[in-house]
């Protein structure tokens, strides 16, 4: 399917229209299993039959993220959501020297492959979203559709106008987590992050529901810090991928994610852009119901 540009405009109202036929909600009774994926093993939830719509977590995340979005995807489809590599709470394969983009987008080229389901519909948030281009980059043929939350592409959002203030607001929202980073205190500093990114005020991750998960992976932080640059995804590059995509982002993020979403859209080959009304960088935790019929929505308009 082609959106393309004569498209975009009723595309979009009938993607919203589809949105308004019913309310989706889950009540999280996925199986869960491992797969072998180069090297190590991947942990993974299921429920449902038919196409994958596999969900792909972002940082200090896991595949709980998703939690809520399972038996939603499982009236229609094959709902999965597997734990990236060195996420979670299993032991690492090693001492995290192969956490990169790269590592992470030949995973998620291999587990789909080792699902053997045939082509998914692909589900990303944030850093998550730089995995899934890269590998549509790589594999397109096994990618049905993307629906990409926020995904965070850096490279797009320099020169453009506003971004300097835009970027200064993000560094502010970063000074209470600069302490617990620089004494690797890295629960302290996990939680002060998602404060950051989500626009929320100091202390109230530390009451949220994922505030387990989100201390499960701080560990990954020193790991992300380091981590090196994978191949740029700049405009030229993402017009190259011609895979059906829904970007979307909240109405109330951090004005640096909501330039990288539209410019995201914007530069895409078939692409679609869309926002969720009162939610900023945490839309898929705060409104998994608006998200998930937005992603059975298009979805559906792309089979």
């Amino acid at each position: 399917m082609t959106l393309g540009t004569c498209g975009f405009c009723k595309a979009g109202r009938t993607l919203m229209s589809l949105c308004a036929l019913g309310v989706w909600a889950s009540l999280a009774s996925a199986e869960t299993a491992q797969m072998d994926v180069g090297g190590t093993t991947l942990e993974y939830s299921t429920e449902g039959a038919g196409v994958p719509i596999l969900f792909l977590h972002g940082s200090l995340a896991d595949r709980r993220a998703w939690d809520a979005y399972s038996d939603g995807v499982a009236k229609t489809h094959r709902f999965v959501a597997y734990t990236q590599r060195y996420f979670g709470t299993a032991p690492w394969p090693d001492d995290g020297a192969e956490f990169t983009v790269e590592r992470h987008v030949k995973d998620l080229l291999g587990f789909i492959e080792a699902l053997d389901k045939g082509p998914v519909h692909l589900v990303t948030w944030s850093y998550s979203g730089e995995v899934g281009l890269q590998a549509m980059r790589e594999r397109p043929d096994l990618f049905l559709s993307a629906i990409h939350y926020e995904p965070f592409l850096p490279d797009l959002s320099r020169g453009l106008p506003g971004e300097g203030n835009a970027q200064a607001k993000v560094g502010r929202n970063f000074g209470p987590a600069d302490q617990p980073l620089a004494e690797g205190r890295w629960e302290d500093a996990a939680l002060r992050v998602i404060e950051a990114v989500f626009d929320w005020p100091e202390g109230a991750a530390e009451t949220e529901a994922a505030v387990g998960m989100w201390r499960d992976n701080a560990r990954t932080l020193p790991l992300q810090f380091e981590m090196a640059p994978y191949r740029p995804l700049d405009c030229e590059t993402l017009a190259g991928i011609a895979v059906p995509t829904l970007v979307v982002d909240g109405s109330e993020t951090l004005t640096r994610y909501a330039i990288i979403a539209e410019r995201t859209a914007q530069c895409l080959a078939n692409a679609l852009v869309v926002a969720i009304p009162n939610v900023t960088h945490d839309g898929p935790y705060r409104d998994p119901e608006t998200f998930g019929a937005l992603i059975d929505a298009f979805v559906r308009l792309t089979e």
